[in-house]
């Protein structure tokens, strides 16, 4: 599993990764928190193939966590679509809505 310490380290990168490198840098931080979550779902045990399966098994016990979908769906779209562009807006919005859910797991 994931400690405590390496969640927040992890996640302090995400924050410092956003703030650098302009576009790329807010599409790779948004890749990383979406990773993240996925690696602290794993660790709490959260069956699926996939972070999109796990979130919805997750919901069952943790229904706040319906709020990530919408960031977790940001970076679906960034990652396929190459012209995709990132508002600062839109990357605060997806990183506080995966710190959040961190949160909402307990692993943050």
């Amino acid at each position: 599993g994931l400690s405590r310490e390496e969640v927040q380290k992890r996640w302090q990168r995400v924050r410092e990764t956003s703030k650098m490198n302009g576009q790329m840098g807010k599409k790779m931080a948004l890749v990383e928190a979406d990773v993240l979550l996925d690696a602290a779902l794993k660790s709490l045990v959260i069956p699926g193939e996939t972070l999109g399966e796990r979130l919805k098994i997750a919901c069952y016990k943790y229904p706040k966590l319906k709020d990530v979908w919408w960031a977790h769906k940001m970076r679906n779209q960034l990652v396929h679509d190459h012209e995709f562009r990132l508002s600062d807006r839109d990357d605060m919005r997806a990183l506080d809505e995966f710190e959040r859910a961190l949160k909402t797991l307990g692993v943050f």
